[in-house]
């Protein structure tokens, strides 16, 4: 029987610099789906790649005296040796500077424009030039572009621009009858609300204040906007020819089972990418999912902020590898990352986690249960017969877990998928205790029923195992080596009991996982920081006093200098409204990546305050804090939003916020003097 197509994309990663761990979580995720669904038996074809064209790179390129197409092959040589060394399984690696990608696309823009759905006119708004994107007044945030927070420049520019209202009835239509189209719902949410029902504006789609990009054909003063270039690689990649002459592998696959891309891109992909494929009359893709970010923290307790290099808390994996393994760092990635929710990682989280449930949990599981086979029986792992009710739970457990894992796989939960095969194995463990292998050993007559308890074992780790290779690879592979057999079908594992009794396993069981001490892995990091500058290759220079390095400066016991203001009198100060708030409730305001909106209780009134914290605070953890609140500042429009005051935080030396809160409880509503 013909397999069937299942054909996966992670976002092309911008080819502008080193991809950080944040980055790379993507393609391991992508990977364990990937490799995943070939274990239930789909033909699946797996295309990565990355974008390189755009007015980033030609400045990057630029800043470093290179040619942009020289820059670009240096930074595509060192993303693909990171997808690589994560040993990623991806079938094809698509850059966007393909001859065969560029003339496609050149059609693709053609065709558009000869259907009437480009026209030419003229740009003028506000520019963010890491985003490429055009904003209005009321899209901007505090001023700042509402993706990424950086300034914008107002710009204008001839510039071809996409009929999107054309198409907008049709889109949501597809939304509505399709509620699997976009995932997490939260996502989908924020789309239709956010952008569908107020109206899609026209998109510029060309440019001319740049030249790094492909020229439209019959106007090459003008390049083709980066994201109709970068989007349709999905298409291209699979060999999709505009005149009709397309592959048979774009015929097999398409549409696509599976984008998987970072939510901060989720507008390009299920709002302009759909209506670039109806333009095209093309099948929309079944399926694209916005996973959370992987945010960076000091300490395992504490909350995690954005990656960045100029706060410094920038992580590498490579250099996380030479301190872990991949296997050790596709396990944290995967694992730590929610479905909806972002994700934290700091080095004391990774100890933990390695050390607990790679190390203790997994580790010491396969090498107690050979070395067991080795003392008792000579390596030969036998089933006996010789059962008892005990071993019922632990094949019931094993078997329903498997069932599990296949669920929480098809709705994308991975790291639940993750958590439940890790119960495998702590189930595993707890049927060592209860069976006390040793105290069979001693026992007259027990021979038979430790046979058993052993052969168990071992089926319950080589089931385990096979689930595994789809998420740490190296380490299944290594485990079915050392029991002396090989990954077991997922049709199979609707049984207990597979594995050939009388096998002999290895004589020399390996320790998958060394455990590591805290103290030693911080030393270790912070010789790789000096080395190399992993870690946050440039810290911001505006954070260090006169006299101080950048390293010094992000140290978080070294003081901040700030430039002193010009004295105040008491009546000025005396102007000033300082009170207790109690927070009542808080939310994410959708269309910001910075704003919280607040209702805080001042004595007996009741204020609503926006606040740009969302990068430090989750809401729900918030309400019922106590913090310093100014009351008496005029109201502002903030986002949509009325602003009636201002929530009082202290910013460290990356740019951190931390809520100002009283050392003692006090009452809402008291007077701060």
């Amino acid at each position: 029987m013909e397999k069937k197509a299942y054909y996966i994309t992670t976002a092309i990663a911008y080819a502008s610099g080193k991809p950080h761990i944040g980055n790379t979580y993507e393609i391991v995720l992508a990977d364990a789906i990937a490799r995943f669904k070939r274990f239930e038996g789909y033909d699946v074809f797996f295309q990565t790649g990355t974008d390189e064209h755009g007015q980033k790179i030609e400045q990057k390129a630029r800043e470093a005296g290179m040619e942009p197409g020289q820059y670009v092959d240096g930074v595509v040589g060192e993303i693909r040796a990171i997808w690589d060394l994560m040993n990623t399984s991806y079938d094809k690696f698509m850059r966007t500077t393909d001859p065969y990608h560029e003339k496609q696309v050149q059609k693709i823009f053609r065709k558009m424009y000869e259907k009437g759905d480009i026209y030419k006119g003229v740009y003028e708004g506000w520019y963010c030039t890491p985003c490429e994107s055009f904003w209005t007044d009321s899209q901007l945030v505090d001023g700042k572009c509402p993706d990424c927070g950086r300034p914008v420049e107002r710009a204008s520019e001839s510039s071809y621009f996409f009929r999107m209202s054309k198409y907008a009835d049709r889109l949501m239509k597809h939304i509505e009858e399709h509620p699997e189209f976009i995932q997490p719902v939260s996502r989908k949410n924020e789309m239709v609300n956010n952008f569908l029902k107020p109206g899609l504006q026209d998109l510029s789609v060309s440019r001319t204040v740049f030249k790094w990009g492909i020229p439209v054909d019959f106007d090459p003063e003008n390049v083709i906007y980066v994201w109709l270039d970068a989007l349709t690689n999905y298409i291209t990649g699979l060999g999709y020819d505009v005149d009709g002459n397309s592959s048979e592998r774009f015929y097999r696959y398409w549409p696509a089972d599976l984008h998987l891309i970072g939510k901060d891109i989720i507008r390009f992909h299920t709002l302009y990418w759909p209506i670039f494929l109806m333009s095209l009359e093309l099948p929309l893709p079944k399926q694209v999912f916005g996973h959370p970010w992987l945010l960076t923290a000091a300490g395992k307790s504490e909350e995690g902020v954005k990656m960045s290099k100029s706060r410094g808390n920038v992580i590498y994996a490579d250099e996380l590898v030479r301190l872990f393994g991949v296997d050790a760092v596709r396990f944290f990635v995967i694992h730590e990352m929610p479905f909806e929710n972002d994700g934290v990682i700091s080095w004391e989280l990774m100890a933990e986690r390695y050390n607990g449930m790679l190390a203790n949990i997994l580790g010491n599981l396969v090498k107690r249960s050979i070395a067991m086979s080795n003392k008792y029986f000579g390596g030969i792992v036998r089933d006996s017969g010789a059962a008892e009710p005990v071993d019922e739970d632990l094949k019931e457990t094993v078997l329903k877990n498997v069932r599990a894992i296949v669920a929480k796989m098809d709705e994308l939960r991975i790291a639940d998928a993750l958590d439940l095969l890790f119960d495998i194995f702590r189930r595993s463990n707890k049927y060592i205790d209860e069976t006390e292998p040793w105290l069979l050993a001693k026992e007259e007559g027990k021979s038979a029923r430790l046979e058993t308890v052993l052969y168990n074992l071992t089926e319950a780790i080589v089931i385990g195992a096979s689930v595994l290779e789809s998420f740490m690879p190296r380490t299944a592979e290594e485990i079915l080596r050392q029991l002396n057999t090989e990954a077991r079908p997922l049709e199979q594992m609707d049984r207990f009991g597979l594995y050939p009794s009388g096998t002999r396993v290895t004589g020399d069981p390996k320790a998958l996982f060394e455990r590591k001490d805290l103290k030693q892995l911080l030393s270790e990091v912070e010789k790789l920081s000096r080395e190399s500058g992993a870690f946050g290759e440039e810290k911001e220079k505006s954070g260090a006093g006169e006299g101080e390095t950048p390293e010094s400066a992000s140290e978080g016991e070294s003081p901040i200098l700030a430039e002193k203001k010009a004295e105040i009198g008491y009546e000025d100060f005396e102007k000033l409204q300082f009170r207790v708030g109690e927070i009542l409730s808080a939310e994410e305001v959708r269309k910001s990546k910075k704003l919280l909106r607040f209702e805080v209780l001042v004595g007996e009134e009741k204020l609503q305050i926006l606040s740009g914290i969302k990068s430090f605070y989750r809401p729900e953890e918030l309400v019922g804090k106590k913090v310093m609140v100014l009351c008496n500042l005029k109201p502002r429009m903030i986002a949509g939003y009325e602003s009636q005051g201002m929530i009082l935080s202290a910013e460290g030396h990356g740019g951190e916020l931390a809520l100002m809160t009283p050392m003692r409880d006090m009452p809402s509503g008291a007077g701060i003097c």
